[in-house]
């Protein structure tokens, strides 16, 4: 047996209810189906974020870095600086 639980949501601005309302009769749902399908939604992205994560931690143990190797912050930092001189570049700064 599935067991069910009620989540008793207050205060919801008027603009979030009818977007609500809305985005519910696009898909064919009540409202209160559609909560619930966000929520879930919601609740298996960051399920699936903490596995993903761990599955990269698991594999960073694996790789083996070259010596002299640049390390994965030193690229995203160098990645980061060429993106902003060629912003700076295409902006006149």
């Amino acid at each position: 047996m599935l067991v069910m639980a009620d989540v008793l949501v207050r205060d919801v601005p008027k603009r979030v209810h009818d977007a609500l309302k809305r985005r519910a009769k696009r898909n064919g749902r009540s409202v209160n189906a559609e909560v619930v399908t966000i929520l879930d939604e919601a609740v298996r992205r960051e399920r699936d974020a903490v596995e993903v994560t761990e599955r990269l931690r698991e594999l960073s143990r694996t790789v083996k870095r070259v010596p002299g190797m640049p390390t994965p912050e030193q690229l995203i930092r160098e990645g980061r600086e060429e993106r902003d001189r060629k912003l700076r570049r295409h902006s006149g700064l």
